[in-house]
């Protein structure tokens, strides 16, 4: 019986987590704005970097990186979801790109919302 109630706080508390979704709003830093058909989703981990930028993001599966501008973080709040040197965040990220892509640069997005995010110590 015991286990059959820690199995159902387990499964109530994944399911809370699945559906948490988080919002943002900071992509007002973009001069001239963002077009619309700019935004896309994708699950991948933000990690904190030594250079510039020091937000990235790599959508899980693929050779690329996307940066997230120093102008844009100053407006970005993650709260408990921030990924120190030690962390990196996962979720689901809807960004919109701020910079074209081209084949071997780093593009810059801004990112509008995350869902199901958590924090997972970086591998040693």
């Amino acid at each position: 019986m015991r286990s059959l109630l820690a199995f159902s706080c387990l499964l109530i508390f994944f399911s809370n987590a699945e559906a948490q979704e988080v919002q943002f709003e900071h992509c007002s830093c973009v001069e001239g704005g963002i077009p619309s058909d700019s935004t896309f989703t994708f699950r991948g981990r933000l990690s904190l970097w030594n250079g510039n930028p020091a937000f990235r993001i790599w959508p899980a599966g693929s050779k690329r990186l996307l940066g997230i501008r120093g102008v844009c973080l100053s407006a970005l709040v993650l709260g408990t979801w921030n990924p120190y040197h030690d962390h990196e965040l996962w979720a689901d990220f809807t960004v919109s790109a701020v910079t074209p892509q081209e084949p071997g640069v780093m593009q810059f997005v801004c990112i509008r919302s995350m869902k199901a995010p958590f924090l997972r110590k970086k591998p040693d």
